[in-house]
């Protein structure tokens, strides 16, 4: 999923298990009509996708940086105010689990793992580093300006959107919230060794974006 605001100049990258079909939902309601809105899967009530294919190319859903500035152009990419949210490793993890594992839309999905342990074992983790940096010569560059802590979205995005020109925004969605209303593990369930193999998996992620650093 991906937004695009020409009127407000900004652009939202979405990452996994941040929060990011909430945010969207909530942010394309207050959007121009000729805003760049990708799909919601799954469909959100009164979600309005829009402008989302062009010339024949579709902006799919997870689109990374490099892909919307394909589909809007170098020049109105390069020119907007560009932002994404992580999320704590471990509790980032948690909740792609259980989203997996809890989701009637992943019942059949190969990647649905048989238990906690197993998903930790097999390590395909939610990480997003490349949907909004791109390899450099010196590891890796960020295509965002702004990388915004999930933990704090609820201050950070309107805040940012005041300054944008979007007064008054707040979230409300919530959206996908149900898969850890009973959760099959918790925080303290995590093993160290568990942990370790998470942190590690995302040491990258942390070093370039400079949150959640131990």
């Amino acid at each position: 999923m991906a937004l695009v605001s020409f009127r407000h100049g900004f652009v939202f990258i979405k990452t996994l298990k941040t929060g990011g079909t909430s945010l969207e939902a909530d942010l394309a309601a207050r959007l121009e009509p000729e805003a760049v809105v990708t799909p919601l899967y799954p469909p959100v009530p009164g979600h309005a996708p829009r402008h989302y294919q062009h010339a024949g190319q579709t902006l799919r859903a997870h689109a990374t940086a490099s892909e919307i500035k394909a589909f809007i152009g170098d020049h109105r990419f390069e020119s907007m105010t560009r932002f994404c949210v992580e999320r704590e490793p471990v509790d980032k993890c948690l909740s792609h689990f259980h989203m997996l594992y809890c989701s009637p839309e992943h019942t059949e999905d190969a990647r649905r793992p048989e238990s906690w342990d197993a998903y930790c074992e097999a390590a395909r983790f939610p990480v997003d580093l490349h949907r909004y940096a791109e390899p450099a010569r010196a590891g890796w560059r960020l295509q965002v300006h702004h990388v915004l802590a999930y933990e704090r979205i609820a201050r950070d995005v309107p805040a940012l959107m005041r300054l944008l020109d979007l007064p008054d925004f707040r979230l409300t969605a919530r959206a996908k919230s149900e898969y850890r209303a009973r959760p099959v593990v918790r925080r303290e369930d995590v093993t160290p060794a568990q942990a370790a193999r998470i942190r590690s998996a995302f040491a990258e992620t942390c070093a370039v974006t400079g949150l959640y650093r131990d």
